[in-house]
């Protein structure tokens, strides 16, 4: 008899590269059937984000964690909740997406007024999302996805093999409310804008930070709470933003001696 093997019940120690693959084959189509449900039911999309995370996502990446040979799934879990090093290092994670698509919004009359009510509803809004979504997101995108591509083809082939597995994943997402091409083309561009930035951000943090998923964490909460400080027509404010600080990261010096992964930035 021929015996099969799935992507997960293969003992060999995986390579990087076997390692995304593997992880593509199962959290990807998870995703596209999770996500796939509101929009043909028109239920709420919050539950099956969160399915999509934590039963698509969460376990193949543990899995795959726990069968790697660059780390363990304790020190993956233990750089959840670690602070960065040194922790000045929270201060850009949560204010650079905020502060910069504030000015620009400013200098295009898109601004929401800076209430007191606003700016608690804000912190409330990073908060849970950063303790519920985005530590665990981070836990699988950052630390598992992202630190394997970086290891196995350099720091922003990494980052844009990252980001175009977030956006994959994401697809179903950009159908919500289409109503010609144009409108999704517009939901993928911005997606494609937001991954991009958003993984550069995050790789040249994981290092400067000393691989505080925590701290990447936090800037991916911001970054969704951001959209809070801009009226909805101006919402495109916080992509280009995202987009163009994910760009100035390519300007660091280190960045520009070596793309032969996050050690090469260290």
């Amino acid at each position: 008899m021929t015996s099969t093997r799935s992507p997960l019940t293969d003992r060999t120690t995986p390579r990087p590269g076997q390692s995304l693959l593997r992880f593509s084959a199962v959290a990807l189509p998870a995703g596209w059937a999770f996500l796939s449900v509101p929009l043909l039911t028109g239920w709420p999309v919050a539950p099956f984000v969160l399915a999509t995370l934590f039963l698509g996502m969460v376990p193949v990446a543990l899995l795959l964690t726990r069968r790697g040979q660059h780390t363990t799934v304790r020190s993956l879990l233990r750089d959840c909740v670690r602070l960065p090093r040194p922790v000045a290092w929270l201060v850009p994670a949560a204010l650079l997406v905020p502060v910069g698509t504030r000015l620009g919004a400013s200098l295009t009359g898109g601004g929401e007024p800076l209430t007191t009510e606003l700016l608690v509803d804000l912190t409330v809004n990073v908060l849970s999302s950063l303790i519920i979504v985005n530590l665990w997101e981070e836990m699988v995108w950052a630390g598992f996805v992202q630190r394997t591509a970086a290891r196995a083809f350099g720091f922003v082939r990494g980052a844009l093999i990252t980001a175009a597995l977030f956006v994959a994943i994401h697809l179903p997402l950009a159908l919500y409310g289409v109503d010609d091409a144009a409108d999704l083309g517009r939901n993928l561009a911005v997606m494609v804008a937001a991954g991009v930035g958003m993984r550069l951000l995050v790789g040249a943090l994981d290092v400067w930070g000393s691989g505080s998923i925590l701290a990447i964490a936090v800037l991916h909460a911001t970054f969704n709470a951001t959209s809070d400080l801009v009226d909805a027509s101006h919402d495109w404010i916080r992509y280009v933003v995202t987009l163009g600080f994910g760009l100035m990261v390519l300007l660091a010096p280190a960045l520009r001696r070596s793309d032969t992964g996050t050690e090469g930035l260290r």
